[in-house]
């Protein structure tokens, strides 16, 4: 009978540890709209040149990872010109569950 009950326990354990290293957290879609926000509004306040920000969309790439793409805005070289810088931002789900940047894309600036 302890025989048993000790193999039941080891198989049981085996069961549960196979199924924690597959588990992978998830993203929402407001998870990653909120963060690139924050992101846009930190990178902009730390430009003096920075007139304004937006967030684009967002889309899922997997469970746990979104490409989310925010501009950024400043003046130009005439009155009425308008520079925009877009960056593509690599969202995803780290360890723990957070929400955590990857990696970003380059600078796309043109006149708007």
């Amino acid at each position: 009978m302890k025989v048993k009950v000790a193999a039941a326990a080891i198989a049981a354990l085996f069961v549960l540890a196979g199924s924690a290293q597959a588990f992978q957290w998830h993203m929402s879609y407001g998870q990653a709209k909120n963060a690139s926000k924050e992101f846009a509004e930190e990178l902009c306040e730390s430009n003096s040149e920075c007139t304004g920000f937006g967030v684009g969309q967002c889309r899922r790439k997997s469970l746990s990872r979104f490409d989310c793409l925010i501009g950024l805005f400043s003046p130009g070289a005439e009155p009425s010109e308008e520079i925009e810088c877009d960056v593509l931002l690599h969202w995803g789900a780290s360890r723990g569950g957070y929400v955590a940047l990857n990696n970003r894309g380059p600078f796309h600036c043109h006149s708007v």
